[in-house]
Formats: C-alpha cells, structure tokens, sequence
C-alpha cells in the first residue's frame, strides 16, 4: 500500500484510507455490495478508533493517579 513521505498519519489510517479508495475503485457486483464494504471498512475504523481512545483514556487516568497520592 502506498504512503506518501510527507504524511504526518499513522499507518492504520492511511491503510484504510487506500482501501476505501480501492473499493471505491473497484467494479463492484452491485451497489448494495459496495455499500456494504464501505460500511463494513468505517464501522472497523470506527471501532479501533473507539478502543484507541479507551486506551488513551485509561492511560492518562493511570498516569494521574499517582499524583494525587503524592500531592
């Protein structure tokens, strides 16, 4: 999958952003199918995003609790 060197994105969204441009592409059986791709490839997105920013949070909660302790 192609990256250009300027970009400042991580690899995952550049790799969905390739496949939603491929099916977008790609001749498709019917339009219900490539629907369905499409909303199946965003609703994955979605969900590591959403987790990605459990994460974050969960992460950041870690790191202030020690401070109150010591404060």
């Amino acid at each position: 999958m192609a990256t250009t060197g300027t970009s400042n994105h991580p690899q995952q969204p550049t790799d969905t952003y390739t496949r939603l441009a491929h099916l977008l592409r790609a001749p498709a059986p019917s339009r219900e199918a490539l629907l369905d791709q499409v909303y199946e490839e965003l609703l994955t997105r979605e969900s590591r995003a959403y987790a990605a920013g459990w994460t974050d949070a969960l992460t950041e909660a870690r790191r202030a609790r020690p401070g109150r302790r010591s404060s």
